[in-house]
């Protein structure tokens, strides 16, 4: 693999990280949103905000340790 190859490799993961978090984020605050607001019926939705909240955690905080975790370059000899 060339160092361009590499470089290109690295910038796309770490987009993809980025992208992950911001969208596990943004279903967090979805779900808040659902769970404690008049947005779908008058006090909230638990029943459907505390799943998307979840779903957005598990999105933005421990799946790029996942991935970066497999992603991580192994020592070279």
């Amino acid at each position: 693999m060339t160092p361009d190859e590499r470089d290109r490799l690295a910038r796309t993961r770490y987009a993809i990280l980025s992208a992950m978090r911001a969208s596990g984020v943004l279903l967090m605050v979805l779900g808040l949103w659902i769970w404690n607001g008049n947005i779908l019926r008058e006090g909230g939705m638990p029943i459907l905000g505390v799943p998307l909240f979840a779903i957005g955690f598990v999105e933005s905080l421990l799946l790029p340790q996942v991935f970066a975790r497999k992603w991580r370059t192994p020592p070279e000899p």
